[in-house]
């Protein structure tokens, strides 16, 4: 068995396990109980990194399972510098704000400003062109946190988060939101939770609501942003949000004939009924599609939904497509890997990260297919922030 074979046998076993993870507790550092099902790995944020050995290929994180592929209708696009991919997205940030504290960046508030969050200080404003930092919610953890939020959502001008704190045997969930220019935090609503399956999966502030899917059960909620009781969204039962208003039932494959169905292949529009299924040949039942809204991808492979557009990717996929479109992938080459790269499943253009193999190790970063557009990664000491609606357009 030569080091690609055995990446690949290795993953196979994980891949199955994949579905959308809750994050660790980036204030706290408390891990969240998670499996690391990478469907949608949050992984303290979209700059999330994976160590991965190189001679023998032993991952600490999945990579999708791949197989010889007949000729992609799509052939592989070039692959190019990022900076040149995409002129004017990609921008090189210190690993620290001016106050010294590590952050993680998390969105872009504008072109130049990116909202990031630090271990005890909260949220800030970060200004990429000043270097200059301001604190927008000191947040406050309730006591008995014991995870928190991938990702702040944004909309109708308020950032909107989550905690999950113990409280004696009950579980409950606080749902939070500050102004987006700045200002204390409020409550939008608590609620209990199942023990040990608890944990929002994804979450978005859409139409002066907020709206999440549960990670582990599914199901689609909603309450006012300006507060009151969550209600279950109509039709929504064992759904998971992927992005409004689109949910999809998750398949876990716990018999081999579920191998069959993408985990993530039916998929409903929960405010028009309208529904979409996968349209792509099942020619090796141990490895299924993934899908989410528009695109499908497994191993090196990507097509839409309806079986059109499949193409070759330039290495293995890690997680599947933020916005619907972006696709980080590890590039191999003599069975080994040599580095990673952005591809655009939109355009087929492709950015190459810069990240070589040190040693025996590589790091992976994970671009989580829920990330609000910023994809970060680390790069010669500095953090690399990559503005994927701009690179978008």
């Amino acid at each position: 068995m030569n080091d690609m074979e055995k990446l690949l046998s290795a993953s196979l076993s994980r891949s199955v396990e994949r579905a959308p993870t809750a994050p660790s507790d980036l204030l706290h550092r408390v891990d969240a109980t998670r499996r690391r099902r990478r469907r949608g790995t949050a992984a303290a944020g979209a700059a999330a990194v994976a160590l991965v050995t190189v001679a023998g290929f032993v991952a600490t994180g999945a990579i999708s399972h791949a197989r010889p592929a007949p000729a992609p209708a799509s052939g592989t696009a070039k692959v190019e510098p990022i900076r040149k991919a995409w002129p004017g997205a990609v921008h090189t940030a210190p690993r620290t704000l001016p106050n010294g504290r590590p952050y993680t960046a998390e969105r872009f508030l504008d072109k130049d400003t990116v909202l990031v969050r630090t271990l005890r200080d909260g949220l800030w404003a970060y200004h990429l062109d000043t270097r200059r930092a301001e604190r927008l919610v000191a947040v406050q953890v309730p006591k008995g946190t014991v995870a928190s939020w991938s990702f702040t959502a944004l909309g109708d001008g308020q950032l909107v988060w989550w905690t999950l704190r113990k409280d004696g045997e009950r579980r409950v969930v606080d749902i939070w939101a500050a102004p987006e220019k700045g200002g204390a935090q409020r409550r939008v609503t608590s609620f209990e939770g199942r023990p040990g399956r608890a944990e929002i999966g994804n979450l978005a502030v859409v139409e002066g609501k907020v709206v999440w899917s549960m990670f582990w059960d599914g199901g689609l909620f909603q309450v006012p942003l300006s507060g009151g009781r969550p209600s279950k969204v109509e039709g929504s039962t064992g759904r998971h949000l992927l992005r409004w208003p689109w949910a999809a039932s998750f398949q876990h494959p716990r018999r081999k004939k579920d191998l069959q169905t993408p985990p993530f292949g039916d998929l409903l529009n929960v405010l028009t009924g309208e529904r979409r299924g996968v349209s792509l040949p099942v020619d090796d039942p141990r490895l299924p599609w993934n899908c989410v809204v528009t695109w499908c991808v497994r191993g090196d492979r990507a097509a839409a939904r309806d079986g059109s557009r499949e193409r070759e990717l330039p290495g293995l996929t890690h997680d599947l497509p933020a916005l619907d479109r972006f696709l980080a992938v590890t590039m191999n080459g003599g069975g080994r890997m040599k580095g990673m790269a952005l591809v655009d499943l939109a355009t087929g253009k492709t950015g190459d990260l810069g990240i070589r193999p040190v040693g025996n190790e590589m790091a992976t970063p994970t671009l989580d297919y829920r990330a609000p557009g910023l994809f970060a990664y680390e790069l010669g000491g500095k953090q690399i922030l990559v503005n994927l609606t701009v690179a978008g357009r």
